[in-house]
Parts: C-alpha cells; structure tokens; sequence
C-alpha cells in the first residue's frame, strides 16, 4: 500500500468523481442541497423542490425519489454548501484502507471539517491501532506503553469529566451536593411563595397548617428570602415563627440581624426572645459592631443596647462604656453655604452641640449624642450601678471590678 509519495489509483478516481461533482455543483447553482433530520432519528438528504403553504416540504431525495415531508416528521433541517457535496463524493470513492482515510483527513482539515476529519482519523486507528500519526491527531497519549486518550488519561489520574471539566471524585460529590442543595432550597421556595398566597384567601387555614409545619432547615434561605419582600406583619410574624423553629445557622444569623435592624421593635423584641430560648450561648459580636454605628441617627446603637440588656452577658460592659456618648454627623440644612458655625442645643437622642461645616454642596453638623438606652443597659449588666453619662468613672468602676478581691493594690505593702 502506498501511502506517500505519488497518488495512489484510488486518490486519482476520487480525484475524477470530484471534478465531476464540481461541474455537477457549477451546472445546478440554484439548487441547494438540504439534511433533514427526522424525528424518529434517521435522516434524509436531497433537494427542496417546493415548500406546500401548510408548511410541509417537497424533497428531491439522492435516487431521485420525490418524497414529502411533514413538519411533524422533521426535528431539524441542515443546509449544505458545495463543500458538504464534494465531501460525499470523494468519501463515496475512497477505499476503507489507511491510506484513504488519511487522505481524507487531510482533505476535511483544510476544509475545515474538523468533525469529518476525527472520524476518518478514528477509522485509521480502527485499521491499524498502532498508527503513531493518527494517534497524535486525536490527542492521544502514550502512558505505561499503553494509547490513552484524554478522558482514559485523567481517569488513570482519578480524575472525570463533570460540568466540562476533570474534576476530583471529592469535587464531583461536593457538587452534587451543591445542586441538590439548591434544587432543594428552589423548590422550598416555589411551595413557601405558593402558600403564602393563600393566606388572604379561602386555602389560608390550609396555608398556614402547611408552613408552621416545616422542619426542614433547608427551608430557612426560602423563608428568608419571602421575609425580605414581605410588608404584611401577620405574615412576616409567620414567617419568622417558623425560621425560629429551625434553629439552623441561617436562622439564628437572620434572627440576630432582625432583633438590630428590623424597623419594628415588637419583632426586634420577638427576634430576641427566639434566640433566647435556644438556651444557647448568643454570640456578642454583631451587636457589639452595631455600637459602632456613626451613621446619621444613633438609633442602631441603642437597639443593640437593648439586646444586650436582655442577654445579660457581662461580657458587654466594656463596649457598652465605649457608646454612652457617640458622635454623629447630620445635614444641616440651615447652614449658609462656606459658614462654620458653631451649634448649641440638642439633637435626637440627647447630647451637645458642635461645629457645622457649610459647603454649596455639604453641609453636615457633627453631634454628640447620649444613647439612654446604653445607660440602661450597663445599670442592669452592673446589677444596679448608675454613673450616668460619665464614661470616665463607668470606666474606673468597670477596671476595679477586674481586680480580684484577694489582691492587695496598696504599694507599701
């Protein structure tokens, strides 16, 4: 067999055929040549000899056989250029045999026919398995003495193909889990969104029986999603009844944020009372970061304080000292523009003056507020201790505490 070099017999006929087709091509450049793919999963190639007003086609098949064509018959329809018919014609006259199919290989790469081109590669492998060329082509690897190609390859690896790419067995499970996860936490959704429509309406009794049930923690980010779009407070009080019953992570961070944030101190309160009966250490920290609120209104700072009042945890006293006095910055709107002016009186909250800063832009005023809140916060975490708004003796009180009762601090001793 001749595989380089000259062109074999079989190169020169396929040669012939495509010439022939060509002039074919040339004398009938009206006519375009169509694959139509049918539903039952075979297929059919010809020419479109008319399309019939209800939609159907009326096909010129290869043999010559006029046929019709439903549109219920037909998953889809490919069209094919002159290309696509000098392929048929030369693969028609190429010979099952190495040298043929690596020829027309060769032909479909530099006619970029790169699917074409693999599965004639694929043949030559089939023909001769030790085809170190054919191999190549197709990305195969030599490893242990053996031709692997990619996928045979990261599997000797332990690696599989998952979401388009070689993943670790490890990373597969983890994100099954991830969809599963999610496919779960989607179709919580879709139920909590459809009962919660039935509420205002005859299937409420039945809506209600249905939420109050979850036991699911996996319900929690549907609820608290619902939560967020929620303004009815009977609703909401539903919604956060059921959350709390969870006890998951999620409800306990959702909780805690509502007892600060939430507008309405009813729920703040409630939130607060869920976690409390949770019998579980609550953690201080975003309460403690709420104190540090220096936004216009000192409203989240004495939110917090009311919850740390309620938890009881010594462990608050320090920043709780830290925020009887805060300073906060607000618009001036009586300011005249490039002024500084100094300011008396009292803003929200309690609390001295300071100096406005105008500006054609900005005028802000800086306040010193009294958070009463915090006061009354560290008189109950001190068992009734009362400095009121003096953070220096709070401070000397709270350090002394510190001292162990046995420990002698007078320095002639």
């Amino acid at each position: 067999m001749q595989l380089f070099g000259s062109k074999t017999r079989s190169s020169r006929y396929a040669d012939w055929v495509t010439a022939l087709v060509v002039g074919l091509v040339c004398s009938l450049q009206t006519a375009t040549a169509d694959i139509f793919h049918l539903r039952t999963g075979g297929q059919l190639t010809g020419y479109v000899v008319k399309r019939v007003d209800n939609g159907d086609y009326l096909v010129k098949s290869d043999n010559g056989a006029v046929v019709t064509l439903s549109r219920r018959q037909i998953a889809k329809v490919v069209s094919q250029d002159d290309t696509d018919l000098l392929y048929q014609a030369r693969s028609r006259a190429t010979p099952d045999t190495v040298g043929g199919h690596r020829e027309l290989a060769d032909w479909c790469k530099a006619n970029r026919r790169t699917k074409l081109a693999k599965q004639h590669l694929q043949r030559v492998i089939e023909l001769d398995p030790q085809d170190e060329h054919a191999r190549r082509s197709l990305g195969y690897q030599q490893h242990r003495g053996q031709w692997l190609n990619r996928t045979e390859l990261m599997a000797s690896r332990g690696m599989h193909k998952y979401d388009g790419d070689y993943r670790t067995p490890q990373d597969i499970a983890l994100r099954e889990r991830t969809k599963l996860r999610e496919k779960t936490e989607t179709d919580w959704f879709l139920s909590l969104r459809t009962w919660v429509g039935w509420l205002n309406k005859r299937r409420s009794a039945e809506a209600v029986d249905n939420i109050t049930r979850i036991t699911d923690p996996r319900a929690a980010p549907a609820i608290v999603k619902l939560l967020d779009r929620e303004d009815d407070p009977r609703v909401r009080n539903l919604l956060i009844q059921t959350l709390a019953a969870l006890n998951s992570p999620m409800s306990v961070t959702t909780l805690v944020d509502f007892s600060i944030n939430d507008p309405d101190r009813e729920v703040r309160l409630q939130c607060l009372d869920f976690l409390m009966r949770y019998h579980q250490p609550i953690n201080l920290e975003p309460y403690v970061q709420a104190l540090n609120d220096r936004k216009y209104s000192n409203d989240i700072i004495n939110r917090a304080a009311v919850a740390l009042g309620e938890i009881g945890n010594p462990d608050a006293m320090s920043p709780l000292i830290d925020a009887l006095i805060t300073t906060h910055t607000f618009r001036n709107v009586n300011a005249a523009p490039g002024n500084i002016n100094p300011t008396f009186g009292s803003a929200p909250g309690g609390g001295g003056g300071g100096l406005s800063m105008g500006g054609e832009s900005n005028k802000l005023i800086n306040r010193n507020l009294q958070n009463l809140s915090v006061r009354q916060a560290l008189v109950e975490l001190s068992r009734g201790q009362d400095f009121g708004f003096d953070e220096k003796t709070w401070r000397a009180w709270f350090v002394n505490k510190q001292i162990p009762d046995d420990v002698d601090t007078r320095r002639d001793r």
